[in-house]
């Protein structure tokens, strides 16, 4: 079977998960894969597309710990998709059937 993909946009989720590191939290908060994604900046422009794993390693890490369903560590590195927190994103995101 193949899964099902589709492109969602939508504003920032102040969801403090995206933030807990390297693991794949898309597959935890979204429940399934997100294969692209893209931000959009404060200024109204959008980041170029990012893979997961591949492209997406944030120059910033978390600088301290914090309590969410997903523990985040402090001094921790982090990808791109933290920006999702408090920021418009889009994304291609594919689920099983």
């Amino acid at each position: 079977m193949q899964p099902k993909c589709q492109l969602v946009n939508r504003p920032a989720k102040f969801d403090c998960r995206w933030h807990a590191g390297l693991d794949m939290a898309d597959q935890i908060i979204e429940g399934g894969r997100i294969i692209a994604y893209r931000i959009q900046w404060f200024n109204g422009s959008w980041s170029t597309w990012f893979g997961p794993g591949l492209n997406d390693l944030d120059i910033k890490f978390n600088p301290n710990a914090a309590t969410c369903d997903v523990p985040v560590k402090a001094k921790s590195m982090r990808r791109m998709w933290s920006y999702f927190y408090d920021h418009t994103h889009e994304f291609i995101i594919c689920k099983p059937n």
